[in-house]
């Protein structure tokens, strides 16, 4: 057994590494503080637990004298782990390796009435065949799951949508065989950007989702920055137009307003009802039947108005990364939403960000990555939350 300080020095040390992909002994003490006969210590009984493997000498390091430093890695096959995301559309599953690798996956179309009438049954009508189809000699560290809202702690998700009102969380822990934890679905995101996609090294950076939902998650220092509080984070209930449509939150001219998927696809359906000549009466027969893919089919095919709800869209997201670039303090951006899956309007997005005026001569916009949109990338980054809460918190 392991003292509570032992544990946080080995947490320390598994961190460095999934940070920074490959790192030698003497480099992990220099970032830490760590002494290097702890770090010698600690890191040969990771080696001997099966947690770690070394990958060789260190490639173009000129040494004067003495061995070159050997470079330690992630065992990607030492435990497994499950990642879930709970949206109004779907739950999706994922297992990874430790490394963050999807070995299995599966996604299931919901509907809101069903978590209404089913609640936390629903995930584990599907999630324990999951976990059975799995080879027997699987073994699962923990399980994530990733919310549309916030956890704070409470077996709630807070959120103003009454989907999520009455869905219990603590019969879902109840009643599985491993740890589970819950944060919301794009602070996970934030989590295994940091830990599953390091460029190897740390950095500071904002995660922006947009889908049904916004969520902006900062990494500062290699936290969350204020995760406990239920505003911070709430980019699309920032102002983008004083004026502008009254918010469910009942504010006027919120972000999600212009750029939420649910907006786009309302205020698509008024086109299907109301607009002459309207190209959305040829995508489909129903209002009902317009997503968002309808709104870009549109779009790509010359529909005015689909032209004007997405221009206006990229606009203002363009405009509240701009006001995130004068507020924090990032040395990237990534981007996540279903609205970015076309080069044309991640093109039109870049131009809107740059011919903006600076406010400074030398003032530079932070490197801008689009995440590939996938319906897995919240199962998998809650699995990032999984192994973080079990292995790497201290």
């Amino acid at each position: 057994m392991y003292s509570k300080k032992q544990l946080a020095l080995r947490a320390k040390i598994l961190e460095q590494i999934y940070v920074h992909r490959a790192i030698s002994r003497i480099d992990i003490s220099k970032n830490t503080s760590i002494t290097p006969a702890t770090t010698s210590s600690i890191t040969a009984n990771l080696l001997k637990e099966g947690y770690i493997k070394e990958i060789g000498e260190e490639e173009n390091e000129i040494v004067k004298a003495g061995r070159k430093k050997i470079l330690l890695h992630i065992n990607r096959s030492k435990h497994y782990l499950i990642g879930m995301e709970l949206s109004e559309k779907y739950i999706s599953f994922v297992t990874t390796d430790s490394g963050g690798e999807i070995v299995q996956k599966k996604n299931v179309p919901i509907t809101g009435r069903m978590i209404q009438e089913r609640g936390s049954q629903l995930i584990l009508d599907h999630l324990l065949p999951f976990i059975a189809s799995l080879p027997e000699t699987t073994s699962i560290l923990a399980l994530g799951l990733g919310l549309p809202g916030r956890y704070l702690n409470d077996f709630r998700i807070t959120t103003d949508n009454p989907i999520w009102q009455d869905f219990d969380l603590k019969l879902l822990a109840d009643s599985l065989p491993y740890p589970l934890y819950f944060s919301n679905n794009v602070n996970c995101m934030a989590l295994a950007q940091r830990l599953f996609f390091s460029q190897g090294y740390d950095q500071n950076f904002v995660f922006f989702h947009l889908g049904r939902g916004m969520h902006c998650s900062y990494m500062y220092n290699g936290t969350i920055y204020g995760k406990n509080n239920s505003i911070i984070g709430e980019i699309g209930h920032t102002i983008v137009q004083p004026e502008g449509e009254r918010c469910s939150c009942g504010k006027r001219g919120c972000l999600q307003t212009y750029a939420g998927e649910s907006w786009l696809i309302k205020k698509a359906q008024l086109l299907f009802q109301n607009a002459d000549h309207s190209l959305f009466q040829n995508l489909v027969q129903k209002q009902e039947d317009i997503g968002l893919e309808t709104v870009l089919t549109a779009y790509e095919l010359g529909d005015s108005g689909a032209i004007l709800l997405v221009n206006t869209a990229l606009k203002y997201i363009a405009q509240s990364i701009l006001n995130l670039n004068m507020l924090i303090d990032s040395q990237i951006i990534y981007l996540h939403s279903p609205l970015l899956t076309k080069p044309p309007l991640v093109e039109l997005l870049n131009q809107a960000i740059h011919l903006e005026p600076k406010v400074l001569s030398n003032q530079e916009t932070p490197p801008i990555h689009i995440i590939p949109y996938s319906l897995f990338t919240g199962a998998r980054s809650a699995a990032a939350l999984a192994l973080y809460k079990e292995l790497l918190e201290y």
